[in-house]
């Protein structure tokens, strides 16, 4: 059967499954790819869940009676479980043990009702293409620096990944009860503003709680012609449509990304919502898989920063055994991406973004297994507290000074932090000179000037970052008299 014919035939199943007949797909694992790649999968049109380079398999979903299309293609192939591809008659109208839309906002209502110093009440950031709303929750302390750094999550991006919306609930229910329990839950939220978007596909995921369908995409069948939805995640502007391998320009592909950059109004939230909160750090969640993936995503190529997602993606994987690394080294690329987008600064900070994929049993595999949705979130949620972490002592834990009345020596303000090129700051001071030394974390002095003829009080000092100064944390050092002071921040450009 050549290409051509097969991607036809895989067009007319698309249109069958928009017009309701999902349920004859199945979810097939194909062991030792044979006469195909990964590539030709996606160019004949295969919908595929997920790569395992590591264990030599790719799991798809394809039409039952599509089977005999991969006789040739795998030198095994399995069908897998029902229960991993669909909701079971027993869940449908429901998500199992997966929380369905409704217990979705009804458990972030409840967490704001009994942490009301921390949990926000969820907040409507816009609506999807069918008019529901997308909300965001705001999770934080009232201690700590009046400027706290945001840091994201969202999850359901795909609808058929019930599995990151359980993560998501999880840390958040961790963060509220661990508070003043939990060292790092304390630091995390005195130092930091935790933002969840828990259903950033609504739509999707609305339309899977009936009859067990299998919507990945949002459900804009229609513009700007007929097709089987929007990739919402091959929709963001950052190398949209870069080419036709890591989206797709055919409306009934899984990965088909859309008529233009934030075509789709659930992008276009994301957008808006992204650059308000101007976030130094998030995590996309998707399943299935076990991995975390950092970018670039559009290109096998490393970023500026790609010690920094390597070492951090090898110690937040460190107990669950994830892979980790690139898109296209552990499955394949993917242009107009979250991550990548959220990653690039061309409209906000640079954002360290990680994307994960949960390691569940297929889309659905959990939804009568209460257990394994347990360890799931457990090993997720080792992975977004060291990820706070890591982005906290990143951006700089404000020391605590007194108060900078009576003639202490203080230092405030420190802004903006991550600083690109320019760092200012305030200095209360008891005598009319001072200090300032700046120091890498190996204690290095890295740059060093004196200001003097200052009236004691507040004044409003900067430094200019050298451009040979490199991306990092770095102590900031405030000397008069026999007084001390600092902060540390962090350079990144």
């Amino acid at each position: 059967m050549n290409k051509s014919y097969m991607r036809f035939l895989l067009l007319i199943l698309s249109f069958t499954v928009v017009s309701g007949a999902a349920a004859s797909d199945v979810m097939v694992r194909l062991f030792e790819l044979q006469d195909c790649s990964i590539e030709s999968l996606l160019d004949e049109g295969y919908d595929i869940a997920t790569v395992n380079r590591t264990q030599n398999y790719v799991d798809i979903v394809i039409d039952e009676s599509y089977l005999s299309t991969l006789e040739s293609k795998a030198a095994d192939i399995r069908v897998l479980p029902e229960s991993w591809v669909r909701l079971l008659p027993e869940n449908t109208d429901d998500a199992g043990y997966y929380l369905d839309p409704a217990e979705t906002w009804a458990f972030w209502t409840d967490l704001a009702a009994v942490y009301p110093d921390l949990v926000q009440y969820p907040v409507t950031q816009g609506q999807s293409f069918q008019g529901r709303d997308i909300y965001s929750i705001c999770i934080t302390s009232s201690s700590g620096p009046s400027d706290k750094p945001a840091i994201f999550f969202n999850s359901l991006i795909h609808a058929r990944e019930p599995a990151t919306n359980s993560v998501l609930a999880d840390f958040g229910l961790w963060l509220a009860t661990e508070y003043n329990n939990d060292t790092m839950a304390t630091i995390i939220l005195d130092n930091s503003e935790i933002y969840f978007m828990p259903i950033v596909n609504p739509d999707g995921y609305e339309d899977n709680m009936t009859g067990g369908n299998m919507q990945r995409k949002n459900m804009n069948f229609t513009i700007p012609v007929p097709s089987s939805g929007i990739d919402l995640n091959r929709n963001y502007g950052y190398q949209w449509g870069y080419d036709d391998y890591g989206s797709s320009p055919n409306p009934y592909d899984e990965t088909y990304r859309g008529s233009a950059a934030f075509s789709e109004p659930e992008t276009q939230v994301i957008r808006e919502f992204t650059n308000t909160i101007d976030p130094i750090g998030s995590m996309h969640y998707h399943s299935t898989g076990g991995m975390v993936i950092y970018s670039w995503n559009y290109v096998n190529q490393p970023t500026p920063h790609q010690s920094t997602f390597e070492s951090w993606a090898a110690a937040m994987t460190a107990q669950n055994g994830y892979d980790y690394g690139r898109c296209g080294q552990l499955m394949y690329p993917s242009n107009g991406d979250a991550c990548d987008w959220s990653y690039d600064n061309t409209e906000h900070q640079t954002c360290l973004s990680f994307g994960v994929e949960v390691d569940d049993n297929g889309f659905w595999g959990s939804q009568n297994d209460s257990t394994a949705i347990a360890e799931f979130c457990a090993e997720c949620r080792f992975m977004n507290i060291l990820l706070c972490m890591n982005l906290i002592n990143l951006t700089g834990i404000e020391i605590t000074t007194e108060d900078a009345g009576m003639g202490i020596l203080s230092v405030t303000g420190i802004s903006p932090n991550p600083v690109m090129n320019s760092l200012n700051f305030s200095a209360s001071i008891p005598s009319g000179a001072l200090e300032v030394t700046i120091f890498d974390l190996a204690g290095r002095r890295i740059d060093q000037f004196e200001v003097e003829n200052l009236e004691s009080g507040n004044c409003q000092l900067n430094w200019a970052v050298p451009a040979s100064v490199p991306n990092g944390v770095y102590m900031l050092i405030v000397e008069s008299g026999s007084q001390i002071s600092g902060s540390r921040f962090t350079v990144l450009r």
